[in-house]
């Protein structure tokens, strides 16, 4: 009966984490020698709890960071973010001016095109790996989701 028990829970979880999915990612190409640069994305939580992104991460770069653009003072400024929540039901968007994956310490330079790979972490202990395209505005294909 245990076993059982341990079965059932299990395949709960998986069907709830197979619950968020990511969609239009993409990280800004920019010029040679600038060492930093933003991912980008639009995270769906479909399932009927919160969720609460906590860390993000790349093998291309030293350490990615949650990041968002805010006006203060008449300046907009771009500050470190601890977490990010997905309510349930919703969606939320990193993108360019507002909440974004900061990446620093590009270990090579990028190519428009280039596939990169983001692993995203939640407080629950999801991690979703990503594939972002590289390009210097968002890829034509994502506007084409509805």
């Amino acid at each position: 009966m245990r076993i059982l028990a341990l079965i059932l829970l299990s395949g709960l979880s998986f069907f709830s984490y197979a619950a968020t999915k990511v969609e239009g990612a993409w990280v800004r190409l920019l010029p040679p020698g600038v060492t930093n640069t933003a991912g980008y994305l639009t995270i769906h939580n479909d399932s009927d709890t919160d969720k609460v992104l906590v860390a993000a991460s790349a093998l291309v770069v030293d350490r990615v960071e949650l990041h968002e653009h805010v006006l203060e003072q008449g300046m907009m400024k771009m500050t470190q973010r601890q977490r990010v929540d997905i309510p349930a039901g919703q969606r939320v968007s990193f993108q360019p001016g507002g909440l974004h994956l900061m990446m620093f310490g590009l270990k090579a330079p990028l190519k428009a095109k280039q596939l990169v790979q983001i692993q995203l972490e939640f407080a629950d202990g999801e991690r979703i790996e990503v594939d972002a395209q590289v390009a210097e505005a968002p890829p034509a294909s994502e506007h084409h989701h509805h």
